[in-house]
């Protein structure tokens, strides 16, 4: 069974319970660690059992191909429901999770198992085979466009009971992470800081506690980036601990749609200023001034060559094995050398 659009809301906060196999996968990795994360937490129910979820990793299939159906066959200590939870990379444990998937066909006396499998092609062979078993469902999960993310972001706010002044709520969905677990975190502390205030959050607010937002490493390289100044941009990337390479790269890709999406606006009659001031989401306040002197200097041939070098940059660093942080760093290059062309 696949689970597609306004349908994996509902299934991820209740599940069907005829579903014993969930196949999670597609390029927005944290969608579906968070969903894997609530599956696992559903599934446990209220076991009082630290063994109940066993997690394994591709090494951990491929060294003994029996584990994973011998970990979905074991009983828990407490007697409550086994959970295993596989995160997988490539097709080397494909095999085992299809003598899985084919036991639950058999209704044979299985745990919930939970595949996060990355960023599968929908053709993939175990997206085929998770979409025709009668007890399994499939999850696709792809990046959020703006408007999406704005949406959950106001929803959350909404039920933590925030209100905004005029403008603030811009403002605040503008500097928010793009990752949504990031950006969760950033409700959560608005929240606690607008609990008892008696009035909606203010810009003067939001300057007060956002002050370093606009000045996180990844928006400072990607901002270096399209200034032309790669020395900078890369000591930027060097400072991030634990950062993906295909994040690094669509950061700068997202900062480029902004300086597009600007340079139509100026194309057309408007002011650099102006322009900036008219994009959705709103440019963060403490970069409107370098937005607007980045517009000057993009053209549509440079950005168009800007994407090139990104989304070749994407491609290398999905092959196996590729070196992100390299290929990444080396696409921040390129672009910024486009400036002084």
């Amino acid at each position: 069974m696949k689970i597609q659009g306004a349908s994996i809301r509902r299934f991820i906060d209740k599940p069907d319970k005829a579903v014993r196999a969930v196949l999670l996968y597609g390029p927005n990795e944290s969608f579906s660690h968070e969903a894997a994360q609530k599956l696992a937490a559903w599934a446990v129910g209220k076991s009082d059992d630290p063994y109940a979820v066993t997690k394994l990793g591709d090494d951990d299939i491929k060294k003994d191909t029996a584990r994973l159906v011998d970990a979905l066959s074991a009983q828990s200590l407490l007697g409550g429901p086994t959970v295993v939870w596989a995160r997988i990379n490539g097709k080397g444990a494909d095999a085992a999770i299809v003598d899985a998937l084919e036991g639950f066909e058999r209704d044979e006396p299985l745990g919930y198992l939970i595949v996060e499998a990355g960023d599968l092609g929908s053709t993939a062979e175990l997206v085929k085979k998770f979409t025709a078993a009668k007890n399994a469902a499939v999850v696709a999960f792809y990046e959020e466009t703006d408007a999406e993310r704005a949406q959950h972001a106001r929803g959350l706010a909404k039920d933590m009971a925030i209100s905004f002044d005029r403008d603030a709520e811009d403002l605040f969905l503008s500097a928010l992470p793009v990752d949504r677990g990031l950006a969760t975190k950033e409700i959560e502390k608005l929240a606690l800081y607008a609990h008892g205030l008696g009035r909606p959050i203010s810009i003067a607010d939001l300057e007060a506690l956002m002050t370093d937002e606009g000045e996180s490493a990844l928006d400072a390289a990607s901002l270096a980036a399209a200034q032309g100044k790669a020395a900078q941009a890369i000591e930027a990337l060097a400072r991030i601990d634990a950062l993906s390479g295909i994040s690094a790269l669509r950061a700068l890709l997202r900062r480029l749609h902004q300086l597009r999406e600007a340079r139509l606006l100026i194309d057309g009659g408007m002011s650099p200023s102006d322009a900036i001031g008219k994009l959705r989401p709103p440019v963060f306040w403490k970069e409107r001034d370098a937005v607007a002197a980045q517009a000057r200097l993009w053209n549509g041939k440079k950005l168009n060559a800007a994407f090139d070098i990104l989304w070749s940059a994407e491609l290398r660093s999905k092959t196996a094995g590729a070196p992100q942080e390299l290929i990444a760093a080396d696409a921040y290059r390129g672009v910024a050398k486009l400036v002084g062309n």
